[in-house]
């Protein structure tokens, strides 16, 4: 059996450089925030500096 970790199919998903827009639902207090995509799925991501309900672009490295 093969298990996929599935971040690894999320990023994977984008080109490098790609961008999506996010809304920001939780600031984490440790460096991370945790952001909406439009297909209502939840995913970490690093920084805080956008307040929460606000929208930003998260872009893959």
């Amino acid at each position: 059996m093969v298990t996929i970790n599935i971040w690894q199919q999320f990023k994977a998903l984008f080109t490098e450089g790609a961008r999506v827009e996010a809304t920001m639902t939780a600031n984490n207090g440790n460096g991370t925030s945790q952001a909406k995509l439009r297909d209502g799925s939840v995913i970490n991501v690093k920084g805080e500096s956008v307040g929460v309900g606000q929208k930003a672009f998260i872009q893959k490295r």
